[in-house]
């Protein structure tokens, strides 16, 4: 039901996107090379579904409906303000069509998800209080540091599927991994947060309808917000499940690393920080010659992989994929680097 509740929005916000001309538009950014103009608003259609579903099942939580706290309401590991959250959710997808409309500039871009991960965070109640390994214990809860920590992973997570969606069907499956690590996550003996796992099928689902359109050759776009929301949601969620930031981050930390090394070289080559190019690591494995689908399969093979491994892993093992990832990443760039030195 609930695929079939996005599919509808999906399919309804790409003709809402037809109508007002929402669309992107062949050669007008380097990142995208699609032939014909292609609609955003996307993410649109399941940010609706998912967020009005998301609330439903908190509500009936909440309020003990058909008598469901005794099992959705084990084991909350504090008691997160989702109302925060969803209106935060509200400012990144209205900031989203502004972007997808008007193409803001990259003050009003990062202003308002700032604001927005600020809101859920500090309104919402979420904090990283411990570190599993290596320090095994909690940290000093003076200041914000517990905020601060939530903060800056899930603006990195928002910043790093925006920079996915320069390639069909990255971001949506990659999110989908994820988010399906979170809910395996929250299933686990010594985390057992049901509601968590819900939230994160309920968003999986959502996604799942919108890759039907952006599959290679893509007929939709996620449009920005639909890219910083998937991104915002899987920080929140993942914090949600008992902080397994390190089990999230052996999927999603593949592209904040890439989004680090495309920054620290637009620095290097005095380029605009946040002005599209062919840098990502997507970008650079067409360059070597794979098309779409090879690039996606290849993509979701090694994030599957690597969120098996953060599954089945003991804590202790799992700071080694994530010390692995900027090896991979920057061995790429150098390779990619010497192909295009050898071809000129």
């Amino acid at each position: 039901m609930s695929t079939l509740l996005s599919f509808c929005a999906v399919y309804l916000c790409k003709k809402i996107a037809l109508k007002y001309s929402i669309l992107d538009y062949p050669n007008v950014r380097p990142d995208k090379r699609q032939r014909t103009p292609i609609p955003f608003l996307g993410g649109l259609g399941f940010i609706i579904t998912s967020s009005s579903l998301m609330s439903f099942l908190w509500l009936t939580n909440k309020f003990n409906l058909f008598d469901s706290a005794s099992l959705l309401n084990q084991n909350l590991i504090f008691p997160f303000r989702l109302y925060w959250i969803i209106i935060a959710i509200g400012i990144l997808t209205v900031g989203g069509i502004l972007d997808d409309k008007y193409t803001l500039s990259s003050k009003q871009l990062s202003g308002y998800i700032i604001f927005a991960v600020l809101i859920a965070v500090f309104a919402g109640n979420l904090k990283i209080e411990a570190f599993s390994y290596p320090f095994n214990v909690f940290l000093p809860t003076f200041g914000f540091l517990p905020q601060a920590l939530a903060f800056f992973w899930i603006l990195a997570c928002t910043a790093a599927t925006k920079f996915l969606d320069g390639h069909d069907g990255l971001a949506a499956t990659v999110s989908i991994i994820g988010l399906f690590s979170i809910a395996s996550v929250s299933l686990f003996s010594n985390v057992f947060q049901p509601l968590i796992f819900l939230f994160a099928l309920i968003w999986i689902s959502g996604i799942s309808s919108f890759l039907f359109f952006n599959f290679p050759e893509a007929n939709l776009y996620l449009g920005e917000s639909g890219a910083e929301v998937i991104g915002f949601i899987i920080g929140v969620l993942s914090i949600l499940s008992g902080a397994k930031v390190a089990t999230a981050g052996t999927v999603i930390g593949w592209f904040i690393v890439d989004f680090i090394l495309v920054i620290l070289t637009r620095y290097k080559q005095k380029k605009p920080l946040f002005k599209a190019d062919r840098n990502h690591w997507h970008h650079r494995l067409v360059d070597l010659g794979l098309n779409k689908i090879q690039v996606l399969i290849a993509t979701t093979v090694l994030m599957l992989v690597t969120a098996h491994l953060g599954l089945i892993l003991p804590t202790q093992f799992k700071p080694l994929i994530l010390l692995g990832q900027p090896i991979v990443l920057a061995l790429l760039l150098v390779h990619v680097w010497r192909v295009n030195k050898n071809t000129k």
